[in-house]
C-alpha cells in the first residue's frame, strides 16, 4: 500500500469514526440536540479536526445519510449477485429486514419526531425505487407472479419495513415474515 492509499484509508477511518461517533449521539440526543463538539469529544478528535471532513452539522447529517444508503446499496448489490428469480425476490427481502433489524430502537422518533418523519420520507421513495429495479429485474426473470406490479410491491415492501422501525415488534422474526407475506413470499423465514 502506498502512502498516498494509507492516507486516503486513514482519511477515511477517521471520517467513519466521526460519522458513528455523530450516529450515536443523535440516537441519544437527537439531532437538534447534536453539537459538534459532542461529537468531537466522542470520536476522539478535535473540532477543527470534524471540520476538515464536514462543513457543518447539516453536512455531517447528510453524510451519515449518505453512508447508510451506500451501506445498504452494497448490501443489496452483493445479496443480488449470482441469484436470479424468485431467489433474487427473497435476498433483496431479506437484505430490506436486516437492515430494519439493525435500526437502533425507535429513540430518535420519539426526541425528534418531525426530524424522524423527514428522514423516513426521503428514505422511503429511494427504497421503492430501488426495490422496484429489482422487482423489474425478477419479474423478466420469472421470479414473480404474472401481472404483478413491480412498483405496488415494491411499496408494500418498504412500507411495511418502515412500520416495523417506527413500531417495533416484540418478536425480533416478526419484520422479516410480514415483509415475506406483503412481497407474496411464503414458507422459510
Amino acid at each position: 500500500m502506498s502512502i498516498a492509499e494509507s492516507r486516503g484509508s486513514d482519511h477515511g477511518d477517521l471520517a467513519d469514526r466521526i460519522l458513528d461517533a455523530a450516529q450515536r449521539l443523535m440516537f441519544r440526543t437527537g439531532a437538534r440536540k447534536m453539537s459538534l463538539s459532542d461529537v468531537a469529544s466522542l470520536a476522539g478528535v478535535s473540532r477543527p479536526t470534524i471540520y476538515r471532513y464536514f462543513a457543518s452539522k447539516e453536512d455531517l447529517i447528510d453524510a451519515m445519510g449518505k453512508r447508510v444508503r451506500r451501506r445498504f446499496g452494497v448490501a443489496m448489490d452483493e445479496a443480488m449477485a449470482g441469484v436470479v428469480g424468485v431467489a433474487r425476490l427473497e435476498a433483496a427481502i431479506d437484505v430490506v429486514a436486516r437492515f430494519v433489524e439493525a435500526q437502533p430502537p425507535g429513540r430518535l422518533l420519539d426526541i425528534e419526531p418531525a426530524f424522524a418523519h423527514d428522514q423516513m420520507a426521503a428514505v422511503l421513495p429511494m427504497l421503492v425505487d430501488g426495490l422496484v429495479a429489482i422487482l423489474q429485474r425478477c419479474a423478466s426473470e420469472g421470479g414473480l407472479p404474472d401481472g404483478a406490479n413491480p412498483r405496488a410491491l415494491a411499496g408494500a415492501i418498504a412500507r411495511t419495513a418502515m412500520s416495523h422501525y417506527i413500531f417495533p415488534d416484540r418478536d425480533g422474526a416478526a419484520a422479516r415474515r410480514e415483509i415475506r407475506t406483503a412481497a407474496g413470499v411464503y414458507g422459510r423465514t
